[in-house]
């Protein structure tokens, strides 16, 4: 089972509220024939941090980040040439700013497993290694040493870590950072909650060990399920707590 991680801007001159409203409707309807894709999410960055100084994390990157699951590589790449993807691919353009896409394959390390529910916020976190350092010493730092820090984080339900493919180095489809964090909260007062708690500061401080920490970004999203295909074994297994 594979995971892809699709970051999307909107449009020029489209509203957050307007993107999100096609992605979730008219997108997601043309999205539904592929029938090789397993599961599908979509995680709105939340309307709220647009413009907000007083939340943390500063301006979003991204307008939001799709999620699909599927059995292979070559599975993805025979599914996309389809027409019923390929007109998928081709509606992008109509709401999303195609040259800020960002692709990401990866493989899931489940640090803390846990539920989450209708009003759980999904802090999404995009990680480039330090100069210097190699991606499997990255990978290997990040999953076994900062991973365990990070689960220790008072109000933190959920936390899973996106490692790219090691295939994906050394060619045209470069992943566009070396990791994807994603962690689940009940609620942005827990997220703010959180970062002011001395295990948050104890996992900032580690960042530099291995992280350029000018690289950096997060976005503060809500996931919408839009479909899992029957008997599909990928993904969140308590995906009812998507709306």
């Amino acid at each position: 089972m594979i995971k892809g991680l699709f970051f999307a801007k909107r449009k020029p001159g489209w509203t957050p509220a307007d993107f999100q409203r096609y992605w979730r409707t008219t997108h997601a309807e043309i999205t539904r024939p592929l029938t090789h894709v397993l599961h599908y999410i979509q995680s709105h960055t939340l309307l709220v941090t647009y413009g907000n100084a007083d939340l943390p994390f500063g301006e979003p990157p991204y307008d939001g980040m799709a999620t699909m699951w599927f059995n292979s590589v070559e599975d993805r790449r025979i599914g996309n040439l389809t027409p019923a993807a390929q007109a998928a691919i081709e509606d992008q353009a109509n709401f999303t700013e195609l040259s800020a896409r960002r692709f990401l394959l990866a493989t899931e390390v489940m640090q803390k497993q846990g539920a989450a529910t209708a009003s759980s916020v999904h802090l999404i976190a995009l990680a480039t290694r330090k100069p210097g350092i190699s991606v499997e010493e990255f990978q290997r730092y990040w999953r076994e040493h900062h991973g365990p820090l990070a689960a220790r984080i008072p109000g933190l339900r959920r936390y899973v870590q996106n490692h790219p493919f090691p295939q994906m180095y050394g060619g045209r489809n470069a992943p566009l950072c070396d990791g994807v964090a994603e962690a689940w909260f009940d609620s942005l007062e827990d997220v703010k909650h959180a970062t002011q708690t001395a295990e948050y500061r104890a996992v900032r401080a580690d960042e530099p060990n291995f992280l350029d920490t000018s690289q950096v970004a997060f976005i503060l999203t809500q996931d919408f399920e839009i479909f899992r295909r029957s008997g599909a074994d990928a993904g969140p297994k308590n995906a009812d707590h998507i709306r």
